[in-house]
Order: C-alpha cells, then sequence, then structure tokens
C-alpha cells in the first residue's frame, strides 16, 4: 500500500530540465568546439556528475562546475567552466513550476510528500516557495549530504516520511538519479518523460511511465 509519495525538483516539479543542461552545453561547445555536439559533452558531464566522489561533500554549484570543468579537458578545452555555471545558476534561479504542477498536488492532498533534489538546501526551499509549492519534506543533497543516484538520500526521505521502501513512489524525470536512485533502496518509481525519449535496453527501468504529472493522482490511487 502506498503512503507517500516523492518527488525529484527540477525537470519533474520545475521547468527546468536537460533542456536548460543543453543549453549551457551548447554555449561551452560553441564558444571552445564548434564541432561538438552539446549532447555529446552533457553526456561526459553526466558521467564525472552522477559518478563525483571526494572525501569531503561539496555543494551542488562546486560539483557541477567542477565536473564541467573535467569534462571541458577531456575535449581540450581551455577556458574557465565557472561562467558557464553561473548562466546555469541564472537559469535556474529564474524556473517556474510546469503549468500543472500545483494542479496535481492540489489533487494529492492527504498523501504526504517530500521533494528529493539534487539541489543546496536554502535555493531550492526559496525556488519552491517562490513557485507556491509545497511539501511535508524538503531533502535536498546539501542536507543528505550525498547526491542521487546515491541511496543515502532516498533513506534520508525514508525516514522523515517514516516510510518502508515499498510504500513509497518516486517521480522523476532522470533514468539514473531518479529511476536508478529510487529504484537501489527499493522504492517504485515513475519516470517522467515529457521530451519523449526512447528508453535503451540497458537503462533502469521504471515501475510507470508518464508524460507529464497530468496522469500522476489517478495512477497512485490505483496503486494506493
Amino acid at each position: 500500500m502506498i503512503r507517500a509519495v516523492t518527488f525529484d525538483a527540477f525537470g519533474t516539479l520545475i521547468d527546468t530540465g536537460r533542456d536548460v543542461l543543453i543549453h549551457v552545453a551548447r554555449a561551452v561547445c560553441q564558444d571552445h568546439r564548434p564541432g561538438l555536439p552539446p549532447e555529446e559533452l552533457l553526456a561526459t558531464w553526466d558521467r564525472y556528475f552522477f559518478n563525483a566522489e571526494y572525501d569531503e561533500f561539496q555543494n551542488l554549484l562546486t560539483t557541477t562546475e567542477d565536473s564541467l570543468a573535467k569534462s571541458m579537458a577531456d575535449y581540450r578545452m581551455e577556458g574557465d567552466a565557472g561562467p558557464y555555471v553561473e548562466m546555469l545558476q541564472r537559469m535556474w534561479s529564474h524556473a517556474k513550476a510546469y503549468p500543472e504542477a500545483s494542479r496535481v498536488l492540489a489533487r494529492m492532498d492527504g498523501l504526504p510528500r517530500a521533494v528529493v533534489s539534487n539541489a543546496d538546501d536554502a535555493f531550492l526551499k526559496d525556488l519552491l516557495r517562490k513557485n507556491g509549492l509545497t511539501f511535508d519534506h524538503v531533502i535536498t543533497s546539501e542536507g543528505a549530504r550525498a547526491y542521487k543516484p546515491r541511496p543515502r538520500i532516498f533513506e534520508m526521505a525514508l525516514a522523515e516520511l517514516g516510510a518502508e521502501p515499498d510504500q513509497v513512489v518516486h517521480v522523476g524525470d532522470s533514468l539514473t538519479a531518479d529511476v536508478e536512485g529510487a529504484g537501489r533502496v527499493g522504492i517504485r518509481t515513475v519516470w517522467v518523460n515529457r521530451s519523449g525519449v526512447v528508453r535503451g535496453a540497458s537503462d533502469p527501468q521504471p515501475d510507470h511511465e508518464i508524460r507529464d504529472l497530468t496522469p500522476l493522482p489517478e495512477l497512485l490511487a490505483g496503486l494506493r
């Protein structure tokens, strides 16, 4: 029986998904390697970000800049990653919720819900407030000292919600951070595939797939 639901923030509730990252990757390529497809640079950037290991936890912007710098070095790009991460931060800070987000959340009153996001704490809470999105708990990578898809951030969400993994559904747009990450701890997953991406045979497999959040209340009602 489902007792709670967790949400990714960016690309799921807030309109700053991979299109924003592609925009920044394209700017990097145009400035330093015009012939390089931005999707290729972003794939390398993702790999460094999701596999980052540090002796001490680094906040999101620091980790993002470090992983982009390593990606640029791989392609022999001479330049500073900092301005591109500043561009990304500006785009994040002005982001708006998807049109259906508030309406869908309103239909889920009574079901405990949390945000589980790779984000810095104060930044995400302020962005949710500006968009009028309220949750029982907000679990960030900064608060958990760990990034999705690592289990620790999801385990913290379970503890905050007072629920077992099989009592929770996680909703997110990333096959790696959300579907793989939540699946590692036994949480059922709903993949929000807004762009109609064709999932590869080796990609993590979600329990459910939706194009946007609109059908989520009915889906959860069936699971409850």
